[in-house]
């Protein structure tokens, strides 16, 4: 009867012991819920090749007679930052207000090459001629941005020449027409 009474009360007292423990134990670890979201971001910024907002002069001459006027050129960048949602992308599009009669305005577009920016750039059209309807010269721009920095950015190489329509009669003298260019990156698609 007595080994009863001891093993009961080793019993007792292991429960007791493993009741101890179990209300004293202590936790070194934990969880926590974060709600994070990123929203889509989509900016675009023109600026010259010192990295300035400022305007591109353009100017059409010749110095040989009998030739059109020619070699109106010029560059700037569109420096941008964009987020898309999943499996979207976005195109960067220009058009203009106005340009003098008898000429026409193209845009060729390099994609950013600086190591001042980073991700999906999208690809160029070939030389776009603009009007007042906006056109693609960039597309498929997922999420990147450019860097802020001199020349960097999508580089525009303008070309504003005389028209090869027919149109070379209605070119009159001007000087500081302004031209108005709007680019616009797209929402994702």
């Amino acid at each position: 009867m007595n080994i009863l009474k001891t093993l009961s009360k080793i019993s007792l007292m292991g429960a007791f012991l493993l009741l101890t423990t179990s209300v004293f134990a202590q936790t070194n670890t934990t969880t926590q819920a974060l709600t994070m979201g990123i929203p889509e971001v989509l900016l675009i910024n023109a600026v010259d090749s010192t990295g300035v907002t400022a305007a591109v002069s353009l100017q059409l001459t010749t110095n040989v007679a009998g030739t059109a006027i020619s070699g109106g050129t010029g560059a700037s960048y569109a420096q941008v930052s964009s987020i898309v949602a999943s499996g979207q992308t976005r195109k960067i599009q220009a058009s203009y207000d106005q340009i003098p009669a008898g000429t026409t305005l193209d845009v060729t577009g390099d994609v950013p090459t600086s190591s001042n920016g980073d991700g999906n750039f999208g690809s160029t059209a070939n030389t776009v001629t603009l009007s007042t309807t906006a056109q693609d010269i960039f597309t498929g721009v997922g999420s990147c941005y450019t860097g802020t920095a001199a020349k960097d950015g999508y580089r525009l190489n303008w070309k504003w020449n005389a028209s090869t329509a027919g149109t070379y009669a209605n070119i009159v003298a001007t000087t500081g027409s302004t031209t108005i260019v709007t680019l616009t990156i797209t929402a994702g698609s």
